[in-house]
């Protein structure tokens, strides 16, 4: 990797869990959405566009968002309707994936120009119907939710549809979004998630969300968490993701569902870095 064009990477020492470069960033109305601005384009290589999972907002990116502007790169993050600080209003409990799919849609136009959309989880399948809708210059997967259509798809029990549906409590934060100790103060997460649409949920679990096997045109990059939970990303369900859609599949061992701030979230983000390299220099 050339030196001069490497990121000034934070302190080892700062806590990840410390999200407020989110809040001092300029922001944009994108669509129903919003997005945090991490660094404007400055030459002609693809920026990346952020797209967060369920109950998560654009905050949760902060540290991608220092790391890829340091490299360079433009970069946003969005809040997708109801989310970070945006209103939940009283059409948020049937909000759909496919909704959240034209807010990345939105987001895309408002940027005027591809950008390599990145999406984690959840997140993962409204950027996968936003390509089906709008050019991307490429796609990067963190530990994502599987299309309704992938063969072998594993459904998860439904929420009660009615109202929005509370965020995780510090216990899962601990076990599934972070693999960490139980006795690890989790509350700058816990302040920020929001409620989630029962709808959105239900689209994930119930695999509601067909993407189709037909090429997406741009190249892509699916990365797995090696520590993540099997009831939601069974063995051999990423790489049949990035499979289906013919991207390269890389596996972090040591790297919790949520590796855009987990403990050593830098790996995820050099990861991302040098594929990105690779494919538009």
């Amino acid at each position: 990797m050339n030196a001069a064009l490497s990121p000034v990477l934070p302190d080892a020492s700062a806590d990840p869990l410390d999200f407020s470069l989110a809040d001092q960033l300029p922001t944009r109305a994108a669509g129903r959405g919003r997005l945090l601005i991490g660094a404007p384009p400055r030459d002609g290589r693809p920026g990346l566009l952020f797209v967060p999972g369920a109950y998560h907002g654009a905050w949760c990116y902060a540290h991608y968002l220092a790391y890829f502007a340091a490299a360079g790169l433009a970069c946003a993050a969005l809040d997708v309707r109801g989310h970070g600080a945006l209103l939940q209003d009283a059409a948020f409990p049937s909000a759909t994936i496919t909704d959240l799919g034209q807010d990345v849609a939105d987001a895309l136009d408002a940027l005027e120009r591809p950008a390599v959309v990145v999406g984690h989880s959840m997140g993962a399948l409204p950027v996968l119907l936003a390509a089906r809708q709008r050019p991307v210059a490429g796609i990067v997967l963190l530990a994502p939710s599987p299309p309704g259509d992938l063969p072998g798809a594993q459904a998860l029990p439904p929420v009660p549809g009615a109202v929005p549906r509370a965020a995780p409590d510090a216990t899962e934060i601990r076990a599934r979004f972070l693999a960490t100790t139980p006795d690890r103060d989790v509350g700058a997460v816990s302040r920020r998630l929001r409620a989630e649409s029962p709808q959105v949920l239900n689209d994930r679990y119930l695999l509601r969300v067909a993407i189709g096997a037909a090429p997406i045109g741009a190249p892509g990059l699916c990365l797995e968490a090696g520590l993540d939970t099997h009831d939601r990303h069974p063995p051999g369900q990423d790489r049949a993701i990035a499979r289906r859609f013919g991207f390269s599949h890389a596996v972090l061992a040591r790297q919790p569902h949520c590796m855009m701030y987990a403990d050593n979230w830098q790996a995820s983000a050099g990861a991302i870095l040098e594929w990105h390299r690779a494919q538009f220099g």
